[in-house]
């Protein structure tokens, strides 16, 4: 029933996350290789690149780069800034979790929000790359879909690495004097 449904949606999210965005990530690598090689290849033997491999290994590497953005977060391993929260009162460092979820998702809902109005921006004006002439909505879109996968990644994150963003009382392990 309702559980099964729960844990297949839970399943889904966590390959996604875990298998999905690498795999992107590792093909557009590869197909970067490719393109920056033919580009190499043409500017050598024929004396001119061939004009879509610049274009088509920069767009490979803006939707690799949104889709990496979105990966950092996957198991809370994101860098963080700890020296405020240190400097702060007690009651942030008990708090530190649940505001690093909610700045996190704050700014992926951003992303997701802002990022949808510039898609429909390019929709209207009907921008298009200039060698490969493909709609610019189809390179747009990688930043609401990075804010999608970011906020699900941050939720999967907290959910089950809580711990890695909390932030310790424990001064002696960040360097600090014991008094």
């Amino acid at each position: 029933g309702r559980k099964d449904v729960k844990k297949s949606v839970k399943k889904v999210i966590q390959w996604v996350d875990d298998k999905l965005e690498v795999f992107i990530g590792a093909v557009f690598l590869a197909l970067m290789v490719v393109f920056t090689t033919l580009q190499i290849v043409g500017r050598y033997l024929f004396s001119t690149p061939f004009p879509w491999t610049e274009e088509t290994t920069r767009y490979l590497f803006i939707w690799m780069m949104f889709i990496a953005l979105a990966a950092g977060f996957n198991k809370a391993e994101s860098s963080r800034v700890v020296l405020f929260l240190n400097l702060g009162p007690k009651w942030l460092k008990k708090f530190s979790e649940v505001l690093y979820a909610v700045i996190v998702i704050g700014f992926f809902g951003f992303m997701v929000i802002y990022g949808w109005e510039l898609v429909m921006q390019q929709k209207m004006l009907n921008e298009m790359g200039t060698a490969l002439r493909i709609p610019m909505t189809i390179i747009g879109f990688c930043v609401p879909l990075s804010g999608v996968l970011g906020i699900t990644g941050t939720i999967q994150s907290f959910l089950e690495y809580r711990g890695n963003v909390a932030i310790s009382d424990d001064t002696k392990a960040e360097g600090g004097n014991e008094a």
